[in-house]
């Protein structure tokens, strides 16, 4: 049998992306450097087969699962349990203008607090823990894509791979970077990672 392989791909740049704002699950689509992003990102896997395409069904994530793979839109399965974490009131809001309310997200995981109608981070590896799950029952010997958003592809790397939290960030994906999971066993490990790696968190978004 063929190995067991999720790539996983973060969307393009939006321009919420672009200004620092916390997106979370409000539905902000690609700007024109995402789409680029994305094509180039189509450029680096274009040696990879996927078997199934899935997608956040958020309007930036679906557009990049069409660009990178190919695929038409209506191919592209678009699954909940992949879509951001939810920030409630902060959707929208600049983190550095959050102060020590939001600083622990980047800065200490273990200790976010999330906002009235927010998501917590256990919450949040818990569904991205769900789909790898049934990734690992339904596509045994296949290469599956998953083009998602930074905090839920960090959640979903922190819990497969038996991460820290202090280490949550550790991967470091930017826009359209993508990492090549292979299954070992009964987990995935991390092979490879290529593309745009994000700048610093703590110096991006909270100075």
């Amino acid at each position: 049998m063929q190995p067991t392989r999720l790539y996983l791909v973060r969307h393009g740049q939006t321009d919420w992306n672009l200004a620092g704002r916390l997106q979370g699950q409000t539905d902000i689509p690609l700007n024109d450097t995402g789409r680029s992003q994305a094509e180039e990102a189509r450029q680096r896997l274009s040696g990879v087969q996927f078997d199934a395409v899935y997608s956040s069904p958020l309007s930036r994530a679906v557009e990049t699962a069409v660009l990178v793979s190919g695929w038409p839109a209506d191919k592209v399965r678009t699954d909940e349990r992949i879509k951001e974490i939810a920030f409630g009131d902060w959707e929208g809001k600049a983190p550095r203008t959050l102060g020590d309310d939001f600083a622990p997200f980047f800065a200490d995981p273990a200790h976010f607090v999330p906002a009235p109608g927010g998501e917590s981070l256990p919450a949040l590896m818990a569904r991205v823990s769900d789909f790898v799950a049934y990734v690992k029952q339904t596509h045994r010997g296949q290469t599956v894509l998953a083009v998602s958003h930074g905090a839920a592809l960090h959640a979903l790397l922190t819990a497969e791979l038996g991460l820290a939290m202090k280490d949550y960030w550790s991967v470091g994906l930017g826009n359209c970077a993508a990492a090549e999971l292979e299954l070992e066993g009964e987990r995935f490990v991390l092979k490879s990672t290529s593309g745009p790696t994000s700048a610093n968190y703590l110096e991006k978004y909270l100075k």
